[in-house]
């Protein structure tokens, strides 16, 4: 990609001002809008052995968001598409997904190598697919919730907005220290038994003192749980708190599962990079 560029801007150099003018056209219009008529496999081989699956809907218009989802410990691809249900949220909403397979999982320290993968997947789909680069997002369950924090840590230059469901603090590996204030939503099932709720709670506080939000909320009235906003945070972001009565360490189904897919897209959605 890098290279592609660098040949463009050389040889519009030497183009006369019609002929650089259509050149430019050009370069934006070479992405695509083919959808990939369900969810596929792409490899980064021979460079790497690391791969995404990826679903770009029919009926895209213009340049889609892109959201990654990132699978738990142990887990995959396939299953994460299958437990979060964002492939037939990203058909109606029409954005793009993509499903990142960790090596064979996540390293959350501070400077990981995984955050740049993140990146690679993000840049691979843009060469593509027609992707406005300033909604990009990220979310992820269980593990994947604190490597999708990890992204919003290291990599708010590319991700507008990150969401978790089911994880811990960053803190617990290495820190957060972001270059801009960036949105985060989380989630968590309040009868979780390997990731207690208390600690969705401690991380949820982290992340409205990280960006300097009021800490009282704006407490949305639901039947089965909490729903809670922070506002008045640094550069306009909010982080949005939603947890589950009964809910154990898994995303939800049925009404739960729409609720939180609903809840997620809304937020992750209303946020641009700067």
């Amino acid at each position: 990609m890098k290279r592609l560029l660098l040949s463009l801007t050389l040889a519009a150099a030497t183009l006369t001002a019609p002929q650089a003018t259509t050149a430019a056209a050009a370069a934006t219009t070479a992405c695509s809008l083919a959808p990939t008529g369900g969810t596929v496999t792409r490899s980064f081989f021979p460079a790497s052995t690391r791969s995404y699956n990826l679903r770009v809907p029919a009926g895209l218009t213009g340049n889609a968001p892109l959201l990654l989802s990132l699978h738990g410990l142990g887990s995959v691809p396939f299953f994460q598409e299958q437990a979060t249900g964002w492939s037939q949220t990203a058909d109606a909403e029409k954005f793009i997904v993509a499903y990142p397979a960790g090596d064979p999982n996540w390293n959350l320290a501070v400077g990981s190598p995984d955050v740049r993968f993140l990146r690679d997947v993000v840049d691979r789909i843009a060469a593509e697919s027609c992707v406005d680069r300033s909604r990009v997002y990220v979310e992820g369950g269980s593990l994947g919730s604190w490597m999708s924090q990890r992204a919003a840590c290291d990599a708010a230059g590319t991700f507008a907005a990150a969401a978790g469901f089911m994880g811990g603090s960053p803190n617990t590996f290495g820190g957060c220290r972001p270059t801009r204030p960036i949105a985060v939503a989380l989630f968590h099932g309040e009868s979780d038994p390997l990731i207690p709720v208390a600690e969705g709670r401690r991380t949820r506080d982290e992340w409205v003192a990280r960006n300097k939000c009021s800490p009282t909320p704006v407490i949305e009235p639901v039947t089965d749980g909490a729903a809670q906003t922070y506002r008045g945070c640094a550069a306009g972001v909010t982080v949005n708190w939603r947890s589950y009565q009964g809910l154990g360490h898994a995303y939800p189904t049925g009404t739960a599962g729409a609720d939180f897919r609903e809840r997620a897209w809304r937020f992750l959605s209303a946020h641009r990079l700067p």
